[in-house]
């Protein structure tokens, strides 16, 4: 599968507020490109956009697979700080439960050994009630890497994570990549910026 998405001239207004405009781009399978820009410049609403979420105010995304249309939701998974885990689930339950929504088949067995890649390990089986805000950001990594789309938009992925977690999301989008995933990728993180064969910067 090899799939192609163009950012073709968008904008976003808020009422009178524009946030952001003429904004244009390409990602391809094998690729990553970096989205970065001061807090309030619109990145996680361009992520959105991207993601078939969020409608823009002028332009469009063409996504194609095998040169042929795609649609925006069934082939990329968005991970952002707005998204919450189910507290009432263990963090095997939440992958197992976002993979089945996303209709993809994820075991007991594989949901722990995900947890185990991304340094959660056995709290796999806990709670995620009792996770602090870095152990939930790793659940959301092993979410993705179980849906495992094809576009991969990863907002501020190394959000409340230490240092081992900061190389474990270098570690991720350099697999991904190897695994011929488009990756945008959303961060004010100067070391992540580089991850990107191109960027945006928003202001």
């Amino acid at each position: 599968m090899y799939i192609s998405l163009k950012i073709d001239n968008i904008s976003k207004r808020f009422g009178e507020r524009l946030l952001f405009s003429n904004i244009s781009a390409a990602v391809a399978s094998g690729q990553c490109l970096a989205v970065t820009g001061d807090n309030g410049s619109g990145k996680s609403t361009l992520l959105k956009i991207i993601a078939g979420l969020v409608r823009p105010s002028t332009g469009r995304i063409n996504l194609t697979v095998d040169n042929s249309p795609g649609e925006q939701t069934a082939y990329t998974g968005l991970i952002s700080p707005d998204i919450a885990m189910y507290a009432a689930l263990t963090g095997i339950e939440n992958i197992i439960f976002w993979t089945k929504l996303r209709g993809r088949a994820c075991s007991s067995a594989e949901a722990g050994n995900l947890c185990c890649q991304v340094g959660i390990g056995s709290a796999g089986c806990d709670l995620a009630a009792t996770y602090s805000t870095g152990m939930r950001q790793r659940l959301k990594l092993a979410v993705i890497k179980a849906i495992n789309p094809p576009v991969w938009l990863l907002d501020e992925p190394s959000s409340n994570l230490d240092a081992g977690g900061r190389i474990m999301v270098k570690e991720l989008i350099a697999d991904a990549v190897r695994q011929n995933i488009a990756i945008i990728l959303a961060t004010n993180e100067g070391e992540e910026a580089l991850y990107g064969n191109n960027k945006i910067e928003l202001s």
